[in-house]
């Protein structure tokens, strides 16, 4: 019985220890930045992929906990009440509103509008906070 225990209780610790590092790495999603870019060709392959390109490069700024850029997703279920028109979306969370007010001003968001603007027909914000 003491053998069966014991491989019990250390399956256990291992399996807990595995759990540990994924339960560590989430991010508290205090402030949300979400924005929606419509592409202003987005028939054109090649700037649609250097605008997202452009924005994924801008998420590795260190005050962006996490960042997610995709494209719209939608269902059969849910097709009524989806916003499916846009071309980029992306998703960047901060530690706070003062965090999100710095990347605003940041030189490289600044150059990131500058550079890119061309790229998009509209842009929507949504911002949030827990």
């Amino acid at each position: 019985m003491s053998t069966r225990r014991n491989f019990l209780q250390k399956s256990g610790l291992m399996a807990s220890a595995a759990i540990l590092p994924i339960t560590a790495q989430r991010t508290e999603m205090k402030f949300i930045h979400h924005v929606l870019f419509w592409a202003k060709n987005p028939g054109n392959a090649a700037e649609v992929a250097q605008l997202k390109n452009a924005i994924l490069e801008l998420g590795k700024l260190p005050l962006i906990q996490n960042v997610h850029v995709g494209s719209a997703v939608v269902t059969d279920f849910d097709k009524a009440v989806t916003e499916g028109s846009y071309t980029i979306s992306v998703v960047m969370v901060f530690e706070s509103a003062e965090k999100e007010k710095e990347y605003l001003y940041h030189p490289l968001h600044k150059k990131f509008i500058d550079e890119n603007k061309h790229l998009w027909g509209k842009v929507q914000v949504m911002d949030s906070i827990a």
